[in-house]
């Protein structure tokens, strides 16, 4: 649900409020939440943020994994699905109009 909308989102203050929303939920619902508190701390501070904080949830997930912690797996899995959701429509919103997305990543790399 959340990455539908953070994929279909027009502009970066939707893209933000949807990450703050889920991040906000997570902590509601579960005060000692499996995700570190530098992933779950608001506010979110631009792009940049959000792609540190895929990174951190990449290396979440493969300590995780190493322990064999299937709840904390799909847990941190659930939180990278969203952080690069985000990540990828503010990279797609910050492309120059005309730009395909072929064109965007290739120069990227």
């Amino acid at each position: 649900m959340f990455t539908d909308a953070i994929r279909a989102a027009e502009d970066e203050h939707e893209i933000y409020s949807l990450v703050t929303e889920y991040v906000e939920g997570v902590r509601f619902s579960n005060p000692l939440s499996i995700l570190p508190p530098s992933v779950i701390e608001l506010p979110l501070n631009g792009a940049a943020d959000v792609k540190l904080r895929v990174a951190m949830l990449v290396i979440e997930l493969d300590t995780a994994s190493r322990q064999l912690d299937d709840r904390a797996c799909g847990t941190i899995k659930e939180a990278l699905h969203i952080f690069a959701a985000a990540a990828t429509r503010l990279d797609l919103l910050a492309m120059p109009p005309g730009t395909s997305v072929s064109e965007a990543f290739r120069e990227a790399a």
